[in-house]
């Protein structure tokens, strides 16, 4: 009876062993490994029926490229509804399903933090590798192609919510750059000049010259002026243009 036993504990451990992964995993987009975290990539995937990552070259030319979307499925010609896609470099139409999201499988090695989603087509397996990204930096996928030894395609997704906990109250939104180009740094310079010049001016002018209105404004005769002058040139050019001959009147 005791013998009995304990074959029904082994046997009830080695089954829990097996669907551990299938307990903990509650969709292809999230898997929650209480008390590690959760790790969430519905965010990751593209939800309109396009792939996140489309023909992307692999790290060693093998004259195909590589279509994937996490999470979600998308379609590409004879790819239909499916988390990865193969296809020739010199046709497109030329494609191969490298599994839907339906037989996605989550592998978590807790012991050395390794995180894969395992697809299969039948006829083809795929491994995507999760990379932990700090908060902020850009997703990223890496084609490694085909390990002919493993027998098996594989590729690296790096992303923020690869990370435990990384997206679960969403992903971090991208850091906006702090620098000012060189065009707007020209363009505040030269407001600040003109600033400069402006206040500088029209003070001089009203207490040392005791101006008033109108005439604190610094070279008013010009800048009055500047209209007219710019007019002038304009139609001069436009006549020089058409073949018109005509001569500019000095200023």
């Amino acid at each position: 009876m005791n013998i009995l036993k304990n074959i029904f504990s082994i046997l009830l451990f080695v089954l829990a062993l097996c669907l551990r992964d299938q307990l903990n995993a509650r969709t292809p987009c999230i898997y929650d490994l209480n008390p590690k975290g959760i790790i969430d990539l519905t965010s990751v995937g593209r939800m309109d029926g396009t792939p996140a990552w489309k023909n992307v070259h692999p790290e060693i030319s093998d004259k195909h490229v590589y279509s994937y979307n996490p999470c979600h499925s998308f379609t590409q010609y004879a790819c239909i509804d499916v988390a990865a896609c193969q296809s020739y470099e010199t046709d497109e139409k030329l494609v191969y399903s490298l599994g839907n999201q339906n037989s996605m499988q989550w592998e978590v090695q807790t012991s050395k933090d390794i995180v894969t989603l395992v697809y299969n087509s039948g006829e083809r397996k795929l491994s995507v590798y999760l990379n932990c990204l700090k908060p902020g930096e850009p997703n990223k996928l890496e084609v490694h192609g085909y390990d002919s030894v493993a027998k098996i395609f594989t590729m690296t997704l790096s992303s923020e919510c690869a990370c435990w906990d990384g997206c679960k109250n969403g992903p971090t939104p991208p850091k906006l750059p702090n620098k000012l180009g060189g065009g707007a740094v020209f363009i505040l310079i030269l407001v600040i000049l003109a600033m400069i010049y402006l206040i500088g001016f029209m003070t001089f002018n009203k207490f040392q010259r005791h101006e008033s209105g109108i005439n604190i404004l610094p070279h008013r005769q010009f800048w009055i002026s500047l209209p007219g002058y710019a007019l002038d040139g304009i139609l001069f050019t436009l006549r020089k243009v058409t073949s018109k001959g005509t001569t500019y009147t000095a200023v």
